[in-house]
């Protein structure tokens, strides 16, 4: 008998219609984008759709301290201090070298706290962090692979953020190796669009699941990441670069 596995929402409502419903529940989802797409708040709207329904949530930063965390978020109208007051949140501020330590199977203190909290989903910030352990790609994929591992173990729907350095132009995804890893693949994209600034999002990956594959538009509101129209006659959305497309 084919077991279903229960999709989970995001936070918002065109980002869940593209996935057809949601983020699989324990699967681990790879979002990537430039400085200042979003990746943070889109992070901690997935996070916080599941504390207002009693779930726990975990969040992991090697780039934020606490305080600063909460006051991004508080802009947002979304209270984490209130949210750790609960016991519905653990925020742990690390370097990358004492999270593995933590993700290491002879150490059990994540694991504790997991199981104490009864946590839920989970916000890695962000894995780009991890270079900095690895002298090679091998090594690389090894720590990655470690992570996805260990919070897919604990059955966490996770979130692991990256930075990419390119803010317009070529996009190389064959060089991200932990895409190959996670089970859905996200990317937040600037857009020049007729002199002006734009924001695109595309899931370029699910599996286990059909998605759809249109590019989309998004802002970032006072009240979270929303999600609007398709980009529709224009080409070279994946560079960066948007243009009319030729009509034959």
């Amino acid at each position: 008998m084919t077991t279903i596995i229960p999709k989970v929402n995001t936070g918002i409502q065109q980002l869940d219609e593209m996935l057809f419903g949601g983020l699989y529940q324990g699967s681990a989802t790879l979002l990537e984008g430039a400085a200042g797409t979003g990746k943070t708040n889109l992070g901690v709207q997935f996070l916080m759709e599941g504390m207002q329904k009693g779930e726990s949530a975990l969040i992991v930063t090697f780039e934020e301290y606490p305080e600063q965390y909460y006051s991004c978020a508080l802009e947002l109208g979304w209270d984490l201090k209130a949210m750790e007051e609960k016991g519905l949140l653990e925020l742990i501020f690390t370097t990358p070298e004492n999270f593995m330590q933590m993700v290491d199977e002879d150490d059990q203190t994540l694991s504790q706290i997991i199981e104490e909290k009864d946590i839920k989903r989970a916000l890695i910030d962000s894995v780009t962090h991890f270079e900095k352990l690895a002298p090679d790609q091998g090594n690389l994929r090894h720590i990655e692979t470690n992570v996805v591992n260990f919070f897919k173990r604990e059955e966490i729907t996770t979130l692991l953020l990256k930075e990419n350095k390119s803010i317009l132009g070529g996009w190389n995804v064959s060089n991200n190796k932990v895409s190959f890893i996670v089970d859905c693949y996200i990317i937040l994209r600037y857009l020049e669009l007729e002199s002006e600034i734009k924001r695109a999002i595309m899931v370029l990956k699910m599996r286990g699941s059909n998605h759809q594959k249109e590019i989309r538009q998004y802002e970032i509101t006072d009240k979270g990441i929303v999600v609007g129209e398709i980009f529709k006659g224009i080409s070279g959305i994946f560079l960066g670069t948007g243009r009319p497309s030729e009509k034959k």
